[in-house]
């Protein structure tokens, strides 16, 4: 289930290995099909989007506001 969209892989990859500290699994997924593409052009994607399983949204939505 989408939780949040990160600007770029760097701050998705801060955000995924924070909250699986926690012990939330996340899985980060590209918004739009251009991502791969800006990947190759500029080394990094825009707008990552990160998703948890249902049934840990609101636990990783509280350990994100704590930031």
């Amino acid at each position: 289930m989408f939780l949040v969209e990160a600007d770029n892989d760097l701050e998705a990859d801060i955000i995924c290995g924070f909250l699986q500290e926690k012990g939330v699994p996340t899985q980060k997924t590209d918004s739009s099909p251009y991502t791969g593409a800006m990947r190759v052009i500029g080394g990094q994607a825009v707008e990552v989007q990160i998703l948890v399983p249902e049934t840990f949204r609101e636990q990783a939505k509280a350990f994100l506001n704590t930031l």
